[in-house]
């Protein structure tokens, strides 16, 4: 099997796992309403489809800062390769969960995605918002 066969049959597993939907807007400039002094923040739609959302490691860290300690867990959100030109700053918002409506509505800003040569999915590195 070739390179390329390998990559595209990959393509078609990883997406076949993605039974979730979001939509991935770009933060754009603040816009003030001339008339009422209203502030809104504008933003670009860069993708809208099926996604998924996992943990990146299946070990959490739990650092300690001055005398509180946290649990940090890494996420992603898988949409398909070559779906979208995304961005760090993006913000990624779940609007459908097959399996797990408690997804529905969070969101992430999307920050250290780089795509590779093979990828079988678009794995963004997300935080939560």
């Amino acid at each position: 099997m070739s390179a390329e066969a390998a990559v595209l049959a990959g393509r078609r597993e990883a997406e076949a796992l993605m039974v979730d939907a979001c939509t991935i807007t770009r933060p754009g400039e603040p816009v003030t309403d001339p008339d009422t002094g209203d502030v809104t923040n504008s933003s670009t739609e860069v993708y809208s489809g099926k996604c998924k959302v996992q943990s990146k490691d299946s070990a959490t860290s739990n650092p300690e800062a001055g005398e509180a300690t946290f649990t940090v867990v890494s996420r992603q959100v898988h949409i398909p390769a070559n779906a979208a030109d995304v961005q760090d700053g993006d913000v990624v918002t779940i609007t459908a969960s097959l399996l797990n409506a408690f997804t529905v509505g969070k969101q992430y800003r999307v920050s250290g995605f780089e795509p590779d040569s093979f990828d079988t999915a678009f794995r963004l590195p997300v935080k939560i918002l």
